[in-house]
């Protein structure tokens, strides 16, 4: 098994940024395409595919925060399990509870809680009547309300946590975007830095072979000279 993969997309430098992390894997592997959306996932399956990783049992686990973009160019990957991202789907719990029950309240905290309880149990179905039921106090939490059950119902499928956790899959990408900003902001995002894209691009070709312990294929690295990009 494979998994799982996560992406993330930073609108600040219109750049996406991905990193592919095993984590059942002790020689996990950071990848990280810069791109449209279309060159990022290529990139991706070419990887998994010269990893070995995608054999007939092999499962890829995608996990997402629920854009389009990412659900479907994730249909490269044949047997695939696409998971929503449990957090994203709490935080999307708490904007309502903040506006239905009062930020910091206590009823707000339970009612959280009690909805975290229910989907990792599995009962997404079961979360989506209770939301149904609950009555705004105004007309933000009512608009609030039909979003995010929209939100549930559309990702239901992907939402359960029950069965993933027991398959041992994870169901956030914590530890991707946490080593996210120790691979890449760690290194590009320190006080005075300025790149260029074919800058940055460079450096992180040289911090992935480092980091990856594949120092040793540097010779087969193929950059385009910073000066044609000019």
């Amino acid at each position: 098994m494979a998994g799982p993969i996560s992406l993330s997309y930073s609108n600040k430098v219109q750049l996406e940024e991905t990193l592919f992390l095993s984590e059942n894997d002790p020689d996990a592997k950071f990848t990280l395409p810069l791109g449209d959306a279309d060159t990022l996932f290529s990139h991706l399956w070419a990887h998994v595919r010269e990893l070995g990783w995608l054999g007939t049992q092999t499962v890829v686990v995608i996990i997402g925060d629920g854009a389009e973009w990412i659900w479907k160019r994730a249909t490269l990957f044949e047997r695939r399990c696409e998971i929503l991202d449990f957090w994203h789907a709490l935080e999307k719990a708490w904007e309502l509870a903040r506006l239905q029950y009062g930020a910091g309240s206590k009823r707000a905290d339970s009612w959280v809680h009690r909805i975290a309880q229910q989907l990792r149990e599995g009962q997404v179905e079961q979360v989506i009547v209770g939301l149904k039921r609950l009555r705004p106090t105004t007309p933000e939490s009512g608009e609030k309300l039909a979003e995010l059950i929209r939100y549930y119902r559309h990702n239901a499928p992907r939402m359960r946590y029950d069965e993933y956790l027991r398959l041992g899959y994870g169901i956030g990408s914590g530890a991707v975007e946490s080593a996210h900003k120790q691979v890449v902001h760690a290194r590009l995002r320190q006080a005075g830095m300025r790149w260029s894209e074919a800058g940055a691009r460079r450096l992180l070709a040289l911090r992935l072979l480092l980091l990856n312990a594949n120092w040793s294929q540097l010779d087969r690295l193929r950059m385009v000279s910073l000066a044609a990009s000019v």
